[in-house]
């Protein structure tokens, strides 16, 4: 996330039993895992005085008694839009000539998912002993990229002993493959075959661990960040949910898209649903209620993707959340209709529909590329928009087919517009809170979501069903064009706190309903305290 974080976390952590005051401050950058806040538009919590003290030792030349001078480790009241993925004075013009200067096996290495991006100049490493020797060689540029295996291997080589150990130990013959291919990838840095080994996962023990999501990378979207999920599987509902993951191709064949984009090998995509005993890494701010993976357009072309369901978390955020905003944003009439299945039921079709839709694309000019490569920094959040709204596309589709029952149609679309003000209020910096506030903004401007004179929300059912697929459209459309220019029109003109939005949050934070939960591990804290 930032450069210095790690010694911000340690002296965090150091001073937080001095005080109450230095206890909450532990606790949110916890949640945040950074001092920006994540749910505040990434707005700094702490002062310069909360920074990390640092002694520098060392001197230039010896002084009686001298035993270091104490500095604070200032962090920026902006966070870092690249994180510490990229030189900190980087923009994204040089980049971008340096990248236009590379052959393309030099390109997938600096755009790829799992390297950082250094500077010669700042570098004191030996280039000899690099995997990188050929980019390294010529410095008529001072960027050059890292793989991640050699930038963390402190952490991965520790990270791998642990997991062959592990290995060793899994009884079942599936776990015990990704648990020993993914501690291979940790240090060969290449995971294609670790992330076959987790979709073709079939453990009681559900595990997912590695650099996967690039919402943290907002200067392009191109680097993951490492996280994991450990959890039990749900089998009865796993096995509900087959649905889904079988009609992938079906809703493929059908999207509202001109054929000439649609993709005719869709592969099902497997469907887990867990029970969440342990989250770790990048999994700060807002809480994840399922995940489709792996993000590799190799995969997901070769391979389809597999989506995994955490539906505890599902179930605390509707019970703690969903239902009381409900019940003071949503008209009267209809707040009969807010049900957790089909809260439920629309989590996983958002989920499924990460798997559909344009991903490897052809440009006008013939050239083959990726949607996350054309659009960058807009992706993620549009991304999730297009699942979001394409989600509640398929549910219909799949209710006119006779796969859904009909009676779920209208509980769909209000416990839709329930959602909105859930996710909106993780703040239009983050990828779900903006995507969120695209559809609310384009549903309202066309009249399928109604304000009352009592400042309640309602659905107009006669209208939601053409204006959800208008949006759909528009949005596929854009991916399918890799339309950078189009993507950012329509983000700038719909991610905006509209007055509509301003009317549901203001009644909101008036009766204290949370944003967010902050999950407690019990069963994995009594493990960890036992080491």
């Amino acid at each position: 996330v930032w450069c210095s974080n790690p010694s911000l976390r340690d002296w965090l952590k150091e001073h937080a039993d001095l005080s109450q005051l230095g206890k909450l401050k532990w606790m949110y950058y916890l949640i945040n895992k950074s001092p920006w806040s994540c749910l505040d538009e990434n707005e700094a919590f702490f002062t310069t005085a909360d920074s990390s003290v640092k002694l520098l030792s060392t001197a230039t030349r010896a002084l009686p008694g001298w035993k270091g001078l104490e500095y604070r480790t200032a962090f920026p009241m902006l966070k870092p839009p690249g994180a510490n993925f990229y030189p900190p004075d980087m923009d994204k013009m040089e980049f971008e000539l340096w990248k236009d200067s590379l052959t393309e096996g030099q390109k997938q290495d600096a755009t790829g998912f799992f390297s950082v991006i250094k500077r010669h100049s700042e570098s004191s490493l030996d280039t000899s002993q690099s995997n990188n020797v050929d980019v390294h060689a010529d410095h008529a540029h001072d960027l050059y990229p890292v793989p991640y295996s050699e930038e963390y291997m402190p952490f991965l080589a520790r990270a791998a002993e642990l997991l062959h150990k592990a290995g060793d130990l899994a009884s079942s013959p599936s776990l015990k493959r990704l648990l020993h291919s993914k501690a291979d990838a940790f240090l060969s840095n290449d995971y294609y075959n670790s992330d076959l080994a987790w979709m073709e996962l079939d453990s009681k023990l559900d595990v997912t661990i590695g650099p996967y999501e690039t919402y943290e990378d907002t200067l392009f979207g191109y680097k993951a960040t490492f996280e994991t999920f450990i959890g039990v599987r749900d089998d009865k509902a796993t096995a509900q949910v087959k649905l889904f993951g079988d009609h992938l191709q079906v809703l493929e064949q059908n999207l509202p898209l001109d054929n000439v984009y649609k993709s005719e090998e869709v592969i099902s995509a497997p469907i887990r649903v867990i029970q969440l005993v342990y989250n770790a890494g990048d999994v700060k701010g807002p809480q994840t209620v399922a995940f489709n993976l792996p993000n590799d357009e190799r995969i997901v072309k070769d391979r389809g993707t597999s989506m995994v369901i955490l539906k505890n978390v599902s179930e605390a955020k509707f019970k703690l959340i969903l239902e009381p905003i409900a019940g003071v944003c949503v008209t009267k009439e209809q707040r009969e209709f807010v049900d957790f299945d089909s809260f439920f039921t629309h989590t996983i079709c958002h989920e499924c529909c990460h798997g559909i839709g344009p991903h490897s694309i052809t440009l006008p000019s013939g050239k083959k590329s990726t949607v996350r490569l054309e659009l960058q920094e807009l992706h993620s959040a549009l991304e999730e928009a297009k699942a979001d709204i394409v989600g509640l596309w398929a549910l219909k589709f799949l209710m006119g087919k006779d796969l859904l029952p009909k009676s779920m149609i209208k509980s769909m679309y209000v416990s839709f517009l329930a959602g909105c003000f859930r996710s909106v209020r993780f703040g239009l910096e983050e990828a779900h809170g903006k995507g969120q506030a695209l559809q609310f903004n384009w549903l309202f401007e066309k009249g399928a979501f109604v304000l009352h004179p009592d400042d309640t929300f309602a659905v107009d059912f006669d209208k939601v069903e053409g204006v959800v697929e208008s949006l759909s459209r528009e949005i596929l459309t854009i991916q399918a064009r890799g339309d950078k220019d189009a993507a950012k029109e329509l983000l700038k003109k719909y991610c905006t706190m509209t007055h509509p939005l301003k009317v549901a949050l203001e009644k909101l934070e008036l009766i204290q309903v949370p944003v967010d939960i902050a999950p407690e591990f019990p069963i994995a804290d009594k493990i960890l305290l036992k080491k």
